[in-house]
């Protein structure tokens, strides 16, 4: 279990930044939790498609090895970044 979340953890740290970017945009144009959650859920969708392509895969293929589904692996991925953008809207929100 501590191998998957670990290898969850390693492969969101390269996106976190590009996450944070997004989550920056969404709070400047409209800085709505429900706008924020679908906007990365449809994100998260995007990465999945792309992670399908077989070129793509075969070189972050590294989740595969630690024992982690497609669905676990991408829900993760989505619930910790869910987590992060809430507490930066709201955070944001109480300064606002």
């Amino acid at each position: 279990m501590l191998k998957q979340v670990t290898a969850i953890i390693n492969y969101y740290k390269p996106l976190a930044f590009w996450s944070f970017l997004v989550t920056i945009a969404i709070t400047i144009i409209n800085a709505e939790v429900i706008l924020a959650l679908f906007t990365k859920l449809f994100l998260t969708f995007l990465l999945w498609v792309l992670l399908n392509d077989r070129d793509l895969r075969k070189r972050v293929n590294f989740y595969k090895i630690k024992g982690l589904s497609n669905f676990k692996f991408f829900s993760s991925l989505f619930l910790i970044d869910s987590i992060i953008t809430c507490s930066f809207i709201a955070i944001i929100k109480c300064f606002i």
